[in-house]
């Protein structure tokens, strides 16, 4: 006999305690690579955790997850600086997802691919809000989570053996990528450039700050990875340049175009433009009254991370994770402009939703897609088709 979730119950709470205590555990170390990764830090070293304020390597009795944050008030033990609350969130945000997983598919080899899945999911979604990137970290080393977990989990994305399982997995895979690479090739099409004028002279500098996988560009206080500008090798940023200061060197009154890997300088009389590598650049700044820039519709970041989707559960899994994260965008977007909030609706990056519309799949996909090809057949028959 068994008791809810088909596990046993007189084993059912027990598990759930150890899934909890487990998923917080996880979500602390997520907590260190949500921290470090994206600053080019190793997650091993230094091997303990540490206040970012005062860099106080924590002992153990201090990072208990979820318990030291509540007992310490949100404080760091040495110097008493405030600890993000997020750092409790990510905790126990991950412990509850596991419990989830746990009562939805029973304590089974599928509960490891679904737990390995959640923990990618919490750390990017983390990772794009703070840093508008998803790591290849977390998104290809998730796709090869996936097709690794596809055969060595009996039936993970569909009733079958290992090698049928594979191919699902790797036709998952190659959907999310494809379908996400075409929909940002389409919008950049549409809607490729960002042009902006401006009645004076505004700053704008390329740097690369220290710890950071890729150089900053940033006009007007607004900043943007050099990935998100060069996604295809035509792409181009175009600089009118009042001033140009670069390595000691000064120009006025300048276009620049900006190319991924070099960058040209065309004086405003005309005449030849001069060519430098931007691999011998440090760094430039300067003034300018207008700046013509790339645009995506989404990041290949996205595209990398439904990959990962595609990994794990499949091509059905690829298209209702699609289709879910441009409802809860929209939703979400939608409700932070009725609250006045309009400056954050554009901000939050679209792996998020994504995640959150692939979680939605892992829980109740199935049930929401049965239901609306029911509804739909139902339909169908009552208009006599």
């Amino acid at each position: 006999m068994t008791g809810s979730y088909g596990i046993p119950p007189q084993v059912l709470w027990p598990l759930t305690f150890f899934a909890f205590a487990f998923g917080c555990c996880v979500g602390s170390y997520l907590n260190v690579v949500i921290y470090r990764l994206p600053l080019g830090m190793k997650t091993s070293e230094p091997r303990r955790s540490f206040c970012p304020a005062c860099r106080y390597q924590i002992p153990l009795w201090h990072n208990i997850p979820v318990f030291s944050w509540l007992v310490l008030l949100g404080r760091c033990a040495n110097c008493r600086a405030p600890i993000s609350p997020r750092y409790l969130v990510v905790e126990f945000l991950t412990g509850l997802l596991f419990v989830a997983a746990l009562w939805h598919l029973g304590f089974d080899w599928k509960v490891l691919a679904a737990w390995t899945f959640l923990a990618l999911a919490v750390a990017g979604s983390y990772i794009d809000i703070d840093h508008q990137i998803l790591p290849h970290e977390i998104t290809w080393g998730g796709a090869v989570a996936g097709l690794a977990a596809s055969l060595l989990v009996p039936g993970l994305i569909v009733d079958g053996g290992r090698g049928l399982n594979l191919l699902h997995a790797l036709g998952g895979a190659a959907l999310g990528y494809g379908l996400i690479y075409l929909i940002v090739q389409l919008g950049k099409a549409a809607f490729g450039r960002i042009r902006m004028q401006f009645a004076e002279p505004e700053e704008w500098s390329v740097t690369q700050p220290e710890g950071a996988a890729e150089p900053v560009f940033s006009v007007n206080g607004e900043e943007t990875a050099w990935g998100d500008i060069f996604g295809r090798a035509s792409d181009r940023l175009l600089v009118t340049a009042t001033e140009l200061e670069m390595d000691g060197r000064r120009w006025e009154h300048v276009q620049l175009t900006v190319m991924e890997d070099r960058l040209t300088i065309a004086g405003a009389g005309g005449g030849e433009a001069e060519e430098v590598k931007l691999e011998a650049v440090k760094a430039m700044r300067g003034k300018c009254t207008s700046v013509e820039q790339p645009r995506e519709a989404m990041g290949l970041g996205d595209a990398n991370w439904m990959a990962c989707v595609g990994a794990f559960f499949g091509w059905k899994a690829v298209l209702f994770t699609v289709f879910a994260g441009a409802v809860f965008g929209s939703v979400i977007s939608l409700s932070l402009v009725a609250l006045r909030r309009r400056e954050w609706a554009g901000r939050v990056p679209f792996g998020p939703y994504l995640a959150a519309g692939a979680v939605l799949w892992l829980f109740s996909g199935q049930k929401i897609l049965s239901w609306y090809l029911g509804l739909r057949a139902g339909g169908a028959e009552g208009a006599g088709l």
